[in-house]
């Protein structure tokens, strides 16, 4: 995609007008406040009721938990290999993996991905915006932040590729001030940046029109011209920093989609289509604790007529009446039977929620498991209804990755890199070397991402797993047993495989020189002309 043409702040105003247009149609500003409001129990919100006790059996938070442990229980294990397997590339490939992984620990990206899960199940996706800060550490660092899905504008709602838009806005709300100071570091004058004036844009979750003031829209647009991406950041009227030209071939955004929908970029959440079946668990609720209010105890009726002072029993409320009741000063009413079906309704609509929802009893532990069969067994049960957002996550991590390589080559430059070698015995030698992340051709990379089940991979699960292989005598040599452990879990590692090596060498050399001496013996009383050469 080309465009040559130097866009302004209006144009910009105008493309995120459309976009906010949009999103008024399909209602999602609204329907993420919903889903927001019924996650975290404002489940009746805007009922003018006040004398109604308001009951909330939260279906939607439990089950949003149960999602973001079933997915992200994977752990995320990168392997970056060349096309062409020199030794010099092996060595490029592995340094730029280290680097990655230093990243995603350094970001701790994989604990906002728990966020980028929960995100995504309730606002309908999940997103990690890529940028690199020249301020932060000593020559910079990539950042990761998670961006909210109603601040996410693509120019073209229809098409599901990200990477084939024309353009994508990025949507921040922050204070004037602040706003005006990143003007200022950008290098605007003093009356440009005066003419950055908060807007009444309070469509955002979370956003209260009372209480927020000075609130500023700014708008980070990004486009690709000859393949390459641009950038540029506006608000209103004003340009607060001019095209910025990349090396990046990517969005630097990695957009994790909950469940793709026909003709609309957005997608659908996991909770929407069930807040009328909640609505209804807390009415038959509300209305069975009202029953219970007013009709669990008897309810007294006097005559009026008879008795001057009002009677009071606060349980059943006393009630006057204009004559005889059953013809005696007062009479106590039994209570009402109270129907047992609307408790069994409410637990059938639970159940069937957490069913529709692809929540199991095996993957909530309500089952009794006898072997360890059976519990893989149902592990894989439960994870079957979110495979495909599982796929979706690793999908959303390859392209975190990608991006993450892209920022590397383009802005780390020369930096001083730890190399992991073993020497001639098996132990680890760390080293110090210079290393220019800049000459790397991420064209000539090809990118392998595995994600592995952390139930199967874990190191508890390893250990075990070795132990069963050494005790049934698979595995034989103490040596292999012990480099098969994970590290950390025994101390000094390297030097008992070094002793059980030396050890083992000895053996292997006393060993020798018996079998020599033995056919030295051998041969000396042996008869005369016998050769045993």
């Amino acid at each position: 995609m080309k465009e040559n043409k130097e866009i302004t702040a209006r144009e910009i105003w105008k493309e995120y007008r459309e976009g906010e247009d949009y999103f008024t149609q399909i209602k999602h500003h609204e329907t993420i406040k919903e889903n927001e409001r019924f996650f975290s129990g404002d489940q009746w919100h805007g009922v003018n009721a006040p004398d109604l006790t308001k009951p909330v059996i939260n279906v939607f938070h439990p089950a949003v938990t149960y999602y973001t442990a079933q997915i992200v229980s994977d752990d995320v294990g990168i392997d970056i290999e060349p096309f062409c397997e020199t030794d010099e590339k092996m060595r490029e490939c592995q340094i730029l993996s280290d680097e990655v992984d230093r990243i995603i620990e350094r970001t701790k990206a994989k604990s906002k991905s728990r966020e980028i899960v929960r995100d995504a199940a309730i606002d309908k996706a999940g997103i990690f915006y890529f940028y690199f800060d020249p301020n932060e550490g000593k020559d910079g660092e990539i950042e990761i932040e998670v961006f909210d899905n109603d601040k996410f504008i693509v120019a073209n709602p229809f098409e599901h590729d990200l990477q084939k838009q024309k353009y994508i806005l990025l949507v921040k709300r922050m204070r004037v001030c602040e706003a005006r100071e990143r003007a200022k570091a950008f290098g605007l004058n003093e009356s440009e940046c005066a003419a950055i004036l908060p807007d009444s844009d309070y469509r955002y979750a979370g956003e209260n029109q009372n209480i927020d003031r000075g609130l500023c829209t700014v708008l980070m647009r990004f486009w690709k011209e000859n393949g390459r991406v641009c950038f540029c950041e506006s608000a209103q009227e004003v340009m607060l920093r001019k095209k910025v030209v990349t090396k990046q071939r990517l969005y630097p955004v990695a957009y994790y989609l909950w469940e793709k929908t026909k003709d609309s970029f957005y997608g659908a959440s996991a909770i929407a289509p069930y807040i009328p079946n909640q609505r209804f668990i807390n009415k038959m609720w509300a209305m069975a604790g009202a029953f219970c209010e007013r009709m669990a105890f008897p309810t007294r009726f006097y005559d009026s007529t008879k008795l001057r002072d009002k009677l009071s029993n606060r349980a059943g409320q006393a009630i006057g009446i204009a004559g005889a009741p059953r013809d005696a000063v007062w009479v106590d009413s039994p209570a009402g039977n109270f129907s047992e079906q609307v408790f069994l309704l409410v637990d059938k609509t639970q159940e069937y929620i957490k069913n529709s929802m692809g929540i199991t009893d095996a993957g909530l532990g309500n089952m009794k498991i006898d072997n360890a069969s059976a519990i893989i067994a149902l592990a894989e049960q439960s994870r079957a209804p979110l495979e495909m957002q599982k796929l979706g996550f690793h999908q959303f991590w390859e392209d975190t990755v990608n991006i993450i390589i892209g920022l590397i080559a383009e802005f780390e430059g020369i930096r001083t890199v730890t190399e992991k070698t073993n020497d001639e015995v098996g132990n680890e030698i760390k080293t110090t070397a210079e290393f220019d992340f800049s000459l790397i051709d991420t064209d000539e990379l090809s990118l392998n991402i595995n994600v592995g089940d952390a139930t199967y991979w874990s190191e508890i699960t390893a250990i075990q797993t070795a132990d069963a292989l050494f005790s049934k005598g698979i595995i034989t040599d103490a040596v292999t047993y012990l480099e098969s452990l994970p590290k950390g879990y025994v101390h000094n590692l390297s030097g008992i495989i070094k002793q059980l090596k030396e050890d083992k060498q000895k053996q292997e050399e006393a060993l020798l020189l018996q079998q020599e001496g033995n056919i030295a013996n051998i041969a000396n009383e042996a008869p005369e002309g016998v050769n045993f050469a």
